[in-house]
């Protein structure tokens, strides 16, 4: 089996298609792609082209692929480009929210907090695909640890997303940020892990270190703007006795849940345009009529999202709300300490890799 895994901007959309690449253990190839303005229009309108994609993208010719994986909006008219040149014999797994009606996709693998309708062809996980889960290199580990070793513990990984509707991290809450995750750990006697993504914006992330640095906590900081600086997030994952994670980043709050170590989700300031509270008003009642399958509101919803007449909506807190049911994380703030409870997605891993192969069977 010869797979393509369709890349794009973002690290941990990045990270996940390499993961999964990587469970399949079959040839893979990597196709970097780059969009032009066209990527802005909705998929649905688009169609399986590849007149979204800049010049600097990879080249996409024969001879095409038994499988593509694609992650986000933009790679799909691309990935179905490639199905139509193949002949209909590629298969299309996509991860996360399919962007565009359910039938598209041979399989999809999504999480909670994209409310998708329950198909034959949606795999509804816990998690999202995630690297920790697999071994880490210990001498990488060890050479960080020594760095950080002049640091007093506890080592508190201070996990920040960024500026992502209806999220809000401008300078003022990178301040606020940095001045409470500070409080906490010299309340222990520890010190702080800092990285952000880099939807951080750079003025933001420098008040969040500045904040840091103003009150005295001793820390160790990525400026993820800096890119000779080498990434220490595998070590910090690695490392750290806890992490306080902005509810903004899904990724980064499903990988200290794997961790097995205490996790905080510390709030970021949200803005609800009318469009955002039109949808998240439509989804509460339709992720609320779920028991009453007479619902003509959650009837609707699922026939919207299944022929992508309505994009799913994402709704971070559905997922951080399972987090703290399941005790894996708390509120940043709260007295008590979160409970170490030891998540495996194993079970998960095994059964996607299962799906993907049974497409062939």
């Amino acid at each position: 089996m010869q797979v393509w895994i369709l890349l794009g901007q973002k690290q941990g959309d990045n990270a996940q298609l390499r993961a999964l690449a990587e469970l399949l253990a079959w040839p893979c190839t990597e196709k970097q792609l780059f969009f032009n303005g066209f990527a802005g229009i909705p998929n649905i309108f688009l169609g399986p082209h590849l007149r979204s994609l800049a010049a600097p993208s990879a080249q996409l010719q024969p001879p095409w692929p038994d499988l593509i994986i694609t992650i986000g909006r933009r790679g799909v008219p691309a990935a179905r480009w490639v199905h139509k040149q193949s002949g209909g014999r590629a298969k299309l797994v996509h991860l996360g929210r399919p962007w565009g009606p359910l039938h598209w996709f041979d399989l999809i693998v999504t999480t909670p907090q994209y409310c998708l309708p329950r198909r034959d062809n949606v795999l509804h996980n816990i998690l999202p695909i995630s690297i920790p889960s697999m071994p880490r290199k210990e001498e990488g580990n060890a050479s960080w640890a020594a760095r950080f070793s002049k640091l007093p513990r506890p080592w508190i990984a201070l996990l920040s997303g960024g500026t992502s509707r209806p999220y809000v991290f401008d300078q003022q809450t990178g301040t606020s940020l940095g001045q409470a995750a500070s409080s906490f750990a010299l309340a222990q006697g520890g010190s702080l892990l800092l990285t952000a993504s880099h939807r951080c914006p750079a003025p933001s992330f420098a008040a969040l270190h500045t904040a840091i640095k103003t009150s005295g906590c001793p820390h160790h900081c990525h400026n993820p703007h800096e890119s000779s600086q080498e990434n220490p997030y595998a070590a910090y994952l690695a490392l750290a006795d806890s992490f306080i994670v902005t509810n903004d980043s899904v990724s980064m709050a499903a990988e200290a849940c794997l961790s097995g170590k205490p996790v905080y989700i510390y709030d970021l300031p949200v803005h609800y345009d009318l469009r955002m509270r039109t949808a998240q008003w439509f989804r509460a009642r339709a992720m609320n009529s779920q028991a009453a399958p007479v619902s003509v509101i959650g009837k609707l919803y699922a026939f919207l999202v299944e022929y992508g007449l309505l994009t799913s909506i994402r709704d971070e807190q559905v997922f951080m709300d399972i987090l703290r049911t399941k005790g894996l994380a708390v509120p940043f703030g709260q007295k008590d300490a979160p409970l170490k409870t030891v998540y495996s997605n194993r079970q998960e891993l095994e059964d996607t890799v299962a799906r993907i192969q049974g497409l062939f069977e």
